[in-house]
């Protein structure tokens, strides 16, 4: 059975662990964030929001396979000989490209909600917690459709990761990385924390450009042996920007802001609110650091 990790696809790698448990627990995971979600929507704001998720998913899942098929012709048209040569290469091309789409997407409309409040929740972390609005559950509508769409995001690609795509050496890698975010995403936006994940969101999905970009071109075969070299520009790149972005920004930032205030030592933490021990709040700065570790 799928759910069980034991029905191959065609294209797997044989090196892929094998972990049914483990694939398992995964999959039961991505299922029971759904279910929660959807009950907890449909309770707090209406059945309309879980219609809303449900459109998103569908456009999404629309939007994936139109984005591989175009992918697919443009890579077999721009790739050289020698990367045509490995059939694996015009496919991952086409699983990063669509990848890339919503990465650019996402950061675009990120950077346009940071914008309307003046960059204050990314250069003051102490405003990402003093928003009347937290406390009472409501969410301003232009920040609840970038939830409404990662999640939509985040479940496709959770769900495709499992049922669609082959599977490749990191496959429990990324499976957990998808339940992390999913995870992740749920708790912040039911407890408050919606400015927090912003921010969360607009550091992985902005560096994470360069990486598709990297990934292209190394697919389309645009390395040292073409004599282009891009592979390694972007390389390059990725250092500077990863090295900030999932570094640097992602625990300065983002980690430290979810700190209780002056915890280590003053001005280290901007959250001002008391939490027990087991609560969504520690839930969430768990997840955060699993994010980080996963760097």
């Amino acid at each position: 059975m799928p759910f069980f990790g034991k029905k191959k696809k065609k294209q797997d790698s044989k090196s892929v662990p094998d972990l049914p448990k483990l694939d398992l627990a995964l999959t039961i995971a991505c299922f029971a964030f759904l279910i929660v979600d959807t009950a907890l929507f449909t309770q707090y704001e209406g059945s309309h929001v879980v219609a809303e998720l449900a459109v998103y998913m569908l456009v999404t899942a629309v939007a994936i396979a139109a984005c591989r098929a175009a992918a697919t012709a443009m890579g077999r048209a721009l790739s050289t000989k020698e990367a045509l040569a490995a059939p694996r290469n015009l496919r991952k091309f086409s699983d990063q490209s669509w990848q890339l789409v919503v990465h650019v997407l996402m950061t675009a409309y990120e950077v346009l909600l940071f914008q309307r409040n003046g960059w204050e929740w990314w250069t003051d972390t102490t405003t990402l917690w003093d928003r009347p609005w937290q406390d009472s559950g409501e969410c301003p509508p232009d920040l609840r459709t970038l939830y409404i769409a990662q999640l939509a995001i985040w479940f496709v690609t959770a769900f495709s990761h499992k049922f669609v795509e082959a599977k490749h050496n990191d496959y429990f890698v990324m499976y957990g990385h998808h339940v992390a975010t999913l995870g992740l995403v749920s708790l912040s936006y039911f407890n408050g924390w919606q400015p927090i994940g912003l921010s969360t969101l607009f550091v992985h999905d902005s560096s994470d450009i360069v990486v598709d970009l990297l990934k292209m071109v190394n697919y389309l075969g645009y390395d040292s042996k073409s004599g282009l070299f891009l592979a390694e520009g972007f390389f390059a790149v990725n250092l500077v920007t990863w090295f900030l972005m999932r570094t640097y920004f992602f625990i300065l930032k983002v980690i430290r802001s979810t700190i209780p205030k002056d915890f280590f030592a003053p001005g280290w933490g901007d959250y001002d609110r008391s939490a027990p021990l087991v609560s969504p709040q520690n839930a969430c700065r768990l997840l955060l650091i699993v994010l980080g570790l996963m760097h």
